[in-house]
């Protein structure tokens, strides 16, 4: 997700074949583990990490003497901190892996967060290496904890900052092993290494079950910061749309009485909403004839419509879009509260607000229930 800063104008390099394959044969390979056990260490924090792709997941986060545990048990997520384990800990729903890698990083559990994206995006091969770079080469190889690994270097930025990124995978396994970041030709800022992995780890019922310690109590999950207008909100009428679409027509909620509608913030230069266009588009194509549309709400800048409608027509995105130029100041982003994207409403057939943020394997199954209803 971007939040709500300065883009960089960036210069698009595609990789070779080879560095290609080896990006495709690394989202593959996690993509294809039904299970997975591995040690993440960043800095100063070592997770112990095992999951199943069934939602399940049990995780050790240490950081100094501080000790987090994360267990998803495939219906319920519980976490708990060595600081305050005797009296208390959180319980949370959650049945996916998603959700569960997502409780996971908010102990901090997963370094930067390509893991999250590795284990959970169906897409991950357009996101391991974020943005546009400039660059994307291959290194002399390296052998890694008894590993031979290739060694992928993307550089990121534009004319005033660089960052490179590089990534250390297993030549025979194609797992990530190390990730470094920091400035283009200096010293990584950021190292992570990943260790000990095996898709077949010893596991029990008790691995996924959680025993609070006696006396505990359960708590919610602490709220996270909006970052939209909170009145958003399940079966609340979602605020009035501003402007005219790309071809000068006005828009309304009421073009879209009776249909079910996928209210899209994005913006051509967002990485992580061009990843998700492919989810988009296939739920496009397999539920547009039963009623489902899409409007989009560009938040690319002003000098920016011939690149818009250029992208619009290479990717083949033929709902309507909404762009006034204004970036983040864009009159619906400001009226909605937006300040990360990307974001997403979807509004049920009787104008209502059906699904608050829903991408990614949450999308289908939120336009499948609107739709039966």
């Amino acid at each position: 997700m971007i939040p709500m800063v300065p883009a960089l104008v960036l210069v698009a390099q595609a990789p070779d074949a080879a560095i290609q394959k080896i990006i495709a044969d690394t989202a593959a390979a996690y993509r294809n583990a039904s299970s997975l056990a591995l040690t993440l260490t960043s800095g100063t924090t070592t997770s112990e990490i095992t999951l199943l792709k069934a939602g399940k997941l049990a995780a050790t986060v240490t950081t100094g003497t501080v000790v987090k545990r994360v267990i998803a048990d495939g219906t319920t997520i519980y976490s708990d901190s060595s600081t305050d384990k005797a009296s208390k800990y959180v319980k949370q729903p959650g049945n996916t892996l998603q959700q569960a890698v997502n409780a996971l990083s908010s102990s901090r559990g997963v370094g930067v967060g390509l893991l999250p994206i590795l284990l959970t995006s169906p897409a991950a091969e357009k996101q391991i290496i974020p943005g546009k770079p400039e660059s994307v080469t291959k290194g002399p190889d390296e052998t890694l904890d008894g590993v031979a690994c290739d060694v992928i270097t993307a550089v990121i930025g534009n004319a005033q900052q660089k960052s490179a990124y590089q990534f250390a995978i297993g030549k025979g396994d194609h797992f990530l092993r190390r990730l470094t970041i920091g400035p283009a030709g200096g010293a990584p800022s950021i190292t992570e290494t990943y260790s000990k992995i095996t898709t077949t780890p010893e596991t029990t019922e008790a691995t996924f079950t959680y025993v609070p310690a006696a006396g505990a109590v359960a708590m919610d999950p602490p709220k996270a910061p909006a970052y939209f207008d909170e009145r958003l909100k399940v079966g609340a009428e979602p605020f009035k749309l501003v402007g005219v679409d790309l071809a000068g027509k006005p828009v309304s909620y009421a073009d879209y009485k009776g249909k079910v509608l996928l209210v899209d913030f994005w913006a051509t230069w967002c990485g992580p909403c061009v990843a998700e266009l492919p989810n988009v588009q296939a739920a496009y194509a397999k539920y547009h004839s039963q009623g489902f549309e899409i409007l989009g709400i560009s938040l690319d800048q002003d000098t920016a419509r011939a690149k818009l409608e250029t992208f619009i027509k290479d990717k083949n995105m033929p709902w309507r879009q909404i762009y006034d130029g204004k970036y983040w100041q864009s009159a619906n982003a400001v009226a909605y509260g937006v300040r990360a994207i990307p974001f997403t409403l979807l509004i049920g057939k009787d104008g209502k607000i059906a699904a608050v943020g829903a991408r990614g394997e949450a999308l289908a199954p939120a336009i499948e229930a609107a739709l039966k209803k």
